[in-house]
Formats: C-alpha cells, sequence, structure tokens
C-alpha cells in the first residue's frame, strides 16, 4: 500500500515538474514573439557628399560610375565592367584599420554576380591600406561584373555599421561587434569616366 502512495507522489511530483516545464517555455517563445515584434530602428537615408557615422567608419558617399577601362590596376576582360565608388573614409577608432571590406554593399542582385570589390586609397592607388585615426582619405571600391549586370542611371548601396561594447561577452575585451545595416544611399552613375 505504502509503494503504490510513494509511486503517485513521485508521478505528481513528475507531471506537475513537466507543466512547470511546459509553461516556461511557453513564456519564453510568447517574449521573444513580443520583442521580435516591436519596430525596428529606421535605416538612414544618407545624400551623396553627406557623412554619415557608421560604428567605426564615418564614410561620405563621393561619385559613382561604370567603365570599361582600366582602372586603379584592374582591367575589365572584354565582357566586364568595373563599377566604381569613391567615399570617403575617416577612422573613428584609436588605431589604424582595414576593418572597411564589408563596410559599403551593392543590391543583393548585383552583389551577387560582382566580383568581390578591391579597395584602392585614390591617392596613391594603394590597395586596402590601413586607414589613420581620424584622418579622412578617399577610398574607391571597385566591382568586376558581367557587363549586362552593371547598373545603369544611379547605384543604390548600403552602408553596414558596428556598434561599440566596452565589454565583449567571451572575453570582457572592448570591441565593434553586431554589424546592421545603418545606412542605404543612391548616387547617380557619372559620365564620361570610361
Amino acid at each position: 500500500m505504502w509503494s503504490y502512495v510513494r509511486n503517485l507522489s513521485s508521478k505528481a511530483r513528475a507531471w506537475i515538474t513537466a507543466g512547470l516545464g511546459t509553461f516556461a517555455a511557453l513564456a519564453v517563445a510568447v517574449a521573444l514573439g513580443v520583442f521580435e515584434a516591436q519596430p525596428q530602428a529606421a535605416v538612414s537615408q544618407i545624400l551623396p557628399g553627406q557623412p554619415f557615422d557608421a560604428g567605426k567608419w564615418r564614410i561620405r558617399p563621393l561619385k559613382a560610375w561604370v567603365t570599361n577601362q582600366k582602372i586603379y590596376g584592374l582591367t575589365p576582360k572584354p565582357d566586364q565592367k568595373a563599377l566604381v565608388l569613391e567615399v570617403e573614409l575617416m577612422n573613428r577608432t584609436a588605431r589604424s584599420d582595414k576593418g572597411y571590406y564589408g563596410t559599403v554593399h551593392l543590391p543583393p542582385a548585383i552583389e551577387a554576380k560582382a566580383e568581390k570589390p578591391m579597395i584602392y586609397l585614390a591617392r596613391d592607388d594603394a590597395l586596402m591600406p590601413s586607414l589613420q585615426p581620424g584622418l579622412a582619405e578617399k577610398m574607391a571600391y571597385v566591382w568586376l561584373m558581367p557587363a549586362a549586370a552593371a547598373p545603369e542611371g544611379r547605384i543604390d548601396f548600403s552602408i553596414e555599421a558596428e556598434k561599440f561594447k566596452p565589454r565583449d561577452n567571451l572575453y570582457g575585451m572592448p570591441g565593434w561587434f553586431n554589424a546592421y545595416t545603418a545606412a542605404k544611399a543612391s548616387l547617380a552613375l557619372a559620365g564620361g569616366e570610361g
């Protein structure tokens, strides 16, 4: 008889524990759903020549053009064109850095067909130099792509930023984390560049 009572109390304890676990899981799911349903921060729209603080970089789009001629040491093949985007970049951190590679993104349809960009310092054609803190430099992003994929008229692009955290979760060190799309811009393609 006592074994039946002990068995009954352990079964009741198991059912209560399972019920509480289920309730906790449902509460977490609802909380996450509510959190994701909140309106996201609006993506800024910047104008040509307007500076924008994108995390560790201040970026100012200057001009864009498409060419089939040699540009910054790159020569497009006969069936290719080069999309060139000139921007002014300034390193806002305390150290020299060259982490600007992923700062500018083309629209997905164009980016999928284009090669990875080559990034040049405009004043001396240096390939992906480290930028000094607080010194604005004119840089050129150059994408090679099939001639049929080259944009006409205007080019839209997005600017990616990172957030500064004084302490990361893994090492407790400061750094730039959590990349997100911070702004979008649209430039008219300049003519006569090649």
